[in-house]
């Protein structure tokens, strides 16, 4: 384990000035969403399911603008495609504050279309900007920068609320979002190592890029998702069925200080893991956390759960970017992140009905479950000769991380 790495990256000024960007820029979008449900159930006296309803009108949305922001940015560059994005979010956070809930479903919907794609910008410009062999320390850091956003952005939004309403806060958040889009255009981070042109090699055979073996990590990426959900769920039902929602913060705060370590160590780690085998162990230890039978025996259980957890985020996406070429990266970096929001879309009701139908351990089982089904299933089709095209892997690659993508 090396992590004199990360000082390497941190020395890079570019580099440290994307990191710094990226960080705030999540902080409103983590907040965005409990600031809609609190707007939805204060301030329209509204209630949880149409509160619901607006994060699923997001939630497609965004499903749906990820693939095609990332083909934009992949075509016309990052200045153009974000241009759209930081006037949608300046004009429809003070729309939503005002507008009835009626208006709000069509609202989020075109929120989400043009969310700034912070996650797909980050990995394409630390694809180009850092050697193959440092990408792996490149990701697990941006996933401990995410974490540390998701941290601050929910507390944040709570704070907005408080201290004002709900309404006011989605406008200040909107402005920041717009800030930091800005931010984005202004530091102009590479997304392709050479000048991006409309050339054939982009406008052509859209699907070009797709290999079996790319479709497994976009199936790797839902089952991570899945599992998380159910820690997330099932951590407040065991909580609540224990008569103790107060200790909602010791659990979260272990299970996010244990994937910070996990993403610290695995990006310091002398190779690289397999998303397979990191989902395959995420399954298994999400399954026995519904065993818990009081609080610190719950907040123990779910630390193996944590540490995995930004190992097998960082792992799909580094080497989805190992898989596909330069130029159709973007848009398979979005096509990443939609299988994240079809995870959720998936996991998220049937682990509610498990946990409403059957109890909190259902809910782990089921998300633990699907996780590992999921891994099997990859880990058997990638046993099957000729299974489907594979994407030619670059020298460079090659070289890096050697025989990792093949065994």
């Amino acid at each position: 384990m090396n992590l004199s790495g990360y000082r390497v990256l941190w020395a890079d000024e570019r580099i440290r000035r994307l990191f710094i960007a990226a960080f705030f820029a999540r902080i409103p979008a983590m907040a965005a969403p409990l600031a809609f449900t609190l707007h939805v159930v204060q301030d329209l006296d509204g209630t949880y399911g149409q509160a619901g309803i607006v994060a699923a009108a997001s939630t497609i949305g965004a499903g749906i603008g990820s693939p095609w922001r990332g083909r934009l940015i992949d075509r016309v560059g990052l200045r153009r495609a974000v241009i759209p994005s930081i006037i949608a979010v300046a004009v429809l956070y003070p729309l939503a504050a005002i507008s009835p809930y009626w208006a709000l479903i069509p609202i989020a919907f075109t929120m989400g279309l043009f969310l700034i794609p912070i996650f797909s910008i980050m990995r394409q410009a630390m694809a180009v900007m850092v050697p193959v062999d440092r990408r792996r320390i490149a990701f697990s850091a941006d996933s401990v920068v995410t974490e540390a956003s998701f941290i601050i952005g929910p507390a944040a939004g709570v704070l907005l609320v408080t201290q004002a309403n709900a309404a006011v806060a989605l406008a200040v958040i909107g402005a920041a979002e717009a800030l930091a889009g800005v931010l984005l255009l202004r530091l102009n981070p590479p997304t392709r190592s050479a000048p991006i042109d409309d050339d054939a090699s982009v406008a052509a055979d859209p699907g070009s890029w797709m290999s079996v073996q790319v479709g497994f990590l976009f199936l790797i990426a839902s089952g991570t998702v899945i599992a998380l959900v159910a820690v997330d769920l099932g951590v407040i039902a065991v909580l609540e069925d224990l008569g103790n929602t107060a200790a909602i913060a010791l659990v979260y705060g272990l299970w996010g200080a244990a994937s910070l370590l996990g993403g610290v160590i695995y990006g310091a780690w002398h190779r690289s893991y397999r998303p397979t085998h990191l989902l395959l162990a995420l399954g298994l230890t999400t399954i026995p956390v519904g065993l818990a039978t009081n609080v610190w025996m719950l907040a123990l259980l779910v630390i193996p759960t944590g540490f995995l957890c930004a190992p097998t985020l960082t792992a799909s996406a580094e080497w989805i970017t190992h898989l596909t070429p330069e130029e159709r990266r973007g848009e398979a970096m979005g096509w990443h992140g939609s299988s994240f929001t079809a995870g959720a879309a998936i996991g998220a009701p049937a682990i509610g009905l498990s946990i409403d139908h059957i109890g909190p351990g259902a809910g782990f089982a089921l998300g633990g479950l699907i996780a590992t089904g999921i891994a099997l299933l990859a880990l058997g089709g990638q046993l099957i000769p000729g299974l489907g095209p594979a994407v030619p892997v670059p020298a460079e690659v090659e070289e890096a991380v050697g025989d990792q993508l093949t065994d």
